[in-house]
């Protein structure tokens, strides 16, 4: 995974369609790490082009308000994901995938295919807001927790969840505003 400033990740055979590695190496596909494919002793890799990115595990997530805007960011990107032919429910999402520019603010994601049975996007996301919860130290915590219940037991397209987390941010804000003035 991620060492010496380079991502690297050995592939499940066939884990990455030929349409999907065109497309992930075009450098078409703004919302995900570049990447190339190296093989070795038999075996296929992923090679990303992390410059200026470094994978959240390299960070602290204090704040609240900054963990719904990673969170709303990597909605917006698998809400992307189809428009590359990508299935947003094959993207592992985690600390370790999602990359952040301090620089920019920018979010991308290395894209690592989730074996079939373990493709559960609402799954994945509820571990992904339990990944950004654990640093908080706001005590605004909650925010995220109604995020993972709302994305975990209701049936609602991306779009809803992105909109969700808008909600969610305007809340804090309007909270914020209210305890400071």
């Amino acid at each position: 995974m991620w060492e010496n400033k380079e991502f690297k990740v050995k592939l499940e055979e066939n884990a990455i369609r030929d349409f999907e590695k065109i497309m992930l190496t075009s450098g078409e596909c703004s919302i995900f790490m570049p990447m190339g494919f190296i093989s070795e002793n038999g075996c296929e890799y992923g090679r990303y082009n992390c410059s200026g990115f470094a994978p959240l595990s390299g960070y602290r997530v204090e704040r609240t308000e900054d963990a719904l805007y990673i969170l709303e960011n990597v909605l917006l990107i698998l809400s992307k994901a189809v428009e590359y032919f990508i299935d947003p429910s094959k993207v592992k999402v985690t600390e370790e995938t999602v990359f952040y520019n301090k620089d920019t603010g920018q979010i991308k994601i290395a894209y690592i295919p989730l074996p079939g049975e373990e493709a559960n996007m609402r799954k994945s996301l509820v571990e992904f807001i339990g990944q950004l919860k654990q640093c908080l130290r706001d005590g605004s915590g909650r925010y995220l927790a109604e995020a993972a219940k709302y994305i975990y037991y209701h049936n609602y397209y991306l779009r809803e969840m992105i909109n969700k987390v808008g909600l969610l941010k305007r809340q804090l804000e309007e909270e914020k505003r209210k305890v400071g003035g």
